[in-house]
């Protein structure tokens, strides 16, 4: 028996390149059909929560940097009415805030040692935004009445300051911005779906039947929505003073955006969606799900994956540490390395310690030797 090594993140390093870690959030359908709230690291499950009678997923995720610990939410599904459902944020795989019956957790924002979630609490008939801090279970922030239903879609916090947005509804739908509790900004016939604090500004996308960009209040710019389609923005963010969004256009075709121009176009049937995005050492990675029931990650137009029935909601990704991965093996047997869709891509005899992969695409691969098998990402 000897031990082959794949000099994976070592490579990337020698020829100029990063290698990283491509964190997810959402769900996936277990061997007995039941939705399970997870953290996906590289494609495969990482943290996972799950009840037999309930469908769960996880919609928001924050890494804390210095700790490297993931915070994120898990969202059940309501039974009867919709009080019965509940938010939970979880640190990695404890529960730190566990809210009654009748809440949801929609963002998660870092702000020093503080944890901040956002999503609205629920009656039986009516939802009412809120913002928790550091798993209290009374809210920091409540906003509107017990007579209209409202709701925080995203939050962005910095030196304390809570920027929260969402909607509320009086006969119709007002897409909010807050800042502290206090209203900021309202928009008719919309929701505000994202919000980001930059550079001293605030930056906010209100959906329509088409998206726009604010900055502060002003209307920064239009998305294309090609032949005067519809199109809804589901993720946003900000780098090298660039705004980039992903959403859908039209009937699903998923989009990117770089400011106002369309930045990459996947054309997919309806039920598709791109649901978020982030900046990472010069590229821009997206995540969401296809028409099949697949969950989809991107970088910089490639699909690096597909996963039947995973679904994305949430990206994150951070420096991986140089690391080699390595597979046990028997004397001069082959090693059958497979793509994600478990295409035979590379046979290999070695008879050395090493197996070069120099000439494999970036993507995420299966090596097995007999029983043993490694999982691993160039």
């Amino acid at each position: 028996m000897k031990k082959l090594l794949f000099l994976i993140a070592l490579m990337y390093t020698c020829i100029g390149l990063k290698s990283q870690d491509i964190f997810t959030s959402g769900c996936f359908i277990n061997e007995n059909g039941s939705q399970v709230a997870a953290i996906f690291k590289n494609g495969g499950v990482m943290l996972r929560y799950e009840q037999q009678d309930r469908d769960l997923c996880s919609s928001a995720m924050a890494i804390d940097t210095v700790n490297n610990d993931i915070y994120w939410s898990v969202n059940s599904n309501p039974v009867n009415s919709i009080s019965d459902g509940y938010g939970y944020v979880m640190k990695n795989e404890e529960i730190v805030l566990d809210n009654v019956l009748g809440t949801c957790i929609n963002d998660i924002s870092l702000d020093g040692g503080d944890i901040y979630s956002a999503g609205y609490m629920n009656d039986i008939y009516d939802a009412t935004a809120a913002v928790w801090k550091n798993g209290d279970t009374t809210p920091l922030y409540t906003y509107c009445d017990d007579k209209h239903s409202s709701e925080v879609l995203g939050i962005d916090v910095v030196d304390g300051v809570v920027y929260a947005c969402g909607y509320y509804e009086e006969g119709l739908n007002y897409g909010c911005v807050w800042v502290n509790g206090d209203l900021y900004a309202s928009y008719p016939y919309s929701k505000v779906t994202n919000i980001a604090y930059y550079k001293g500004d605030i930056f906010y996308v209100v959906n329509e039947c088409y998206s726009t960009v604010y900055k502060s209040g002003a209307a920064l710019f239009d998305l294309y929505n090609g032949d005067n389609s519809c199109n809804d923005v589901n993720g946003m963010t900000l780098a090298h003073d660039y705004v980039y969004c992903v959403g859908f256009m039209g009937f699903n075709d998923c989009c990117v955006w770089k400011n106002a121009d369309l930045f990459y176009l996947h054309p997919f049937a309806r039920d598709a969606d791109f649901n978020a995005c982030y900046y990472y050492d010069q590229s821009i990675y997206y995540v969401g799900y296809d028409h099949e029931d697949q969950g989809i990650i991107f970088k910089d137009g490639e699909q690096l994956c597909s996963l039947d029935f995973y679904y994305f909601y949430d990206v994150w990704v951070r420096p991986s540490p140089l690391a080699i991965a390595e597979i046990e093996t028997d004397e001069n047997s082959a090693v059958l390395i497979y793509n994600i869709f478990g295409e035979l891509v590379k046979t290999v005899f070695s008879d050395n310690n090493f197996i070069n992969i120099s000439d494999l695409p970036s993507g995420f691969y299966i090596a097995k030797n007999g029983n043993h098998v490694v999982k691993f990402m160039k």
